[in-house]
């Protein structure tokens, strides 16, 4: 009998908070949501929201790159 590889998770706060955040806006369950993500279920409107509160994560991430000096050497 072979042994399985343990596969480490690490949970995401920004990924948790976009999925209750969704649930928020949608008036589904987290649990909902999170299963239309992994694709058990569907649901475009869900996808859309999550999306959009992705890309903006991303576009707020980037501008604050732009105005904070890193150390960029």
């Amino acid at each position: 009998m072979e042994k399985k590889i343990a596969v480490k998770r690490i949970r995401s706060a920004e990924h948790a908070w976009r999925v209750k955040r969704t649930a928020e806006i949608t008036g589904l369950k987290t649990d909902t949501v999170y299963k239309i993500i992994r694709g058990v279920r569907e649901n475009e409107n869900v996808i859309t929201i999550y999306m959009d509160l992705l890309d903006g994560d991303r576009t707020l991430v980037n501008e604050v790159k732009k105005l904070v000096p890193f150390n960029q050497n």
